[in-house]
Parts: structure tokens; C-alpha cells; sequence
């Protein structure tokens, strides 16, 4: 957090499809202290192109394969959409890709990275000399 205030950075993420009550506990919970945005409707999410459809390949991959394994391990009268956190329709099978955006204060995306799976995320060295380059 130091290291983004000397160069005037402010964090901010967004959980998708979380309720605000979600991401206070979740904030909380981990000790975060920069501001979560709620994007229950997925419009944060859409308008930076980070929405993505999972298709049919992976919700079958987690319907016959994680649901019976939540049965087994897991909570047995939990379906698979309350486990994933998916509505129980085909609607839902969509997710956010992990990204990391700088935006400058006339709200220019000066940086962007798009992770190709949940734990692909950039380097913090790669975004401080990001925001370095912007300075100089």
C-alpha cells in the first residue's frame, strides 16, 4: 500500500456478482483497506472487457465432477450453483477474468493485464514500474 500512495495510486477492486455485506466481510476477514466495489450487475465488469462466458465444457466439468466431489467432501445438500455461487440457469455460466487496470485521472487506461486464469495475475514490480513510467 506504501509503495502505491508515493506514487499517488489508489487501489480499488471489484467482485463481481458480490454483494456489498460480502466484500465488507471479506475485507475485513483479510484486513484490506482499500475500497471494493460491488458489481452485482456486472457493469464495471463488461465495460472494461473482462466478462467471459465459461461455456458448457466447464460447467459439465463442474456439475459431474466437482458436485459429486462436494457430495463426498463437502456439505451434500449444497448444489453445485450454491458451491460455484451460480444461479441455477445457463445464463449464469459466465465469470471475470482477473485484471489489473491503471487508469489515469482523465480515467485513460494507461495499463492493462488480463489474466488468462483465476490465479494469473501481474507482478506488483511490473505495475509500480508501470506507474513509475507515467511519472517520468
Amino acid at each position: 500500500m506504501d509503495a502505491y500512495a508515493e506514487r499517488n495510486a489508489t487501489i480499488i477492486a471489484v467482485g463481481a456478482r458480490q454483494q456489498l455485506c460480502e466484500l465488507r466481510e471479506y475485507a475485513e476477514r483479510n484486513g484490506i483497506t482499500f475500497p471494493l466495489l460491488a458489481d452485482g450487475d456486472w457493469s464495471a465488469i463488461r465495460s472494461y472487457g473482462v466478462h467471459h462466458w465459461f461455456g458448457l465444457a466447464l460447467h459439465n466439468f463442474a456439475y459431474y465432477i466437482v458436485r459429486p466431489a462436494t457430495s463426498i467432501f463437502g456439505n451434500p445438500g449444497r448444489s453445485i450453483h450454491g458451491w460455484t455461487g451460480l444461479a441455477d440457469h445457463g445464463l449464469s455460466n459466465s465469470i471475470a477474468r482477473p485484471a489489473t487496470f491503471i487508469v489515469d485521472r482523465r480515467g485513460v487506461i494507461r495499463y492493462t493485464y488480463i489474466g488468462s486464469s483465476q490465479f494469473d495475475l501481474p507482478e506488483q514490480s511490473e505495475i509500480l514500474d508501470h506507474l513509475d513510467s507515467l511519472t517520468s
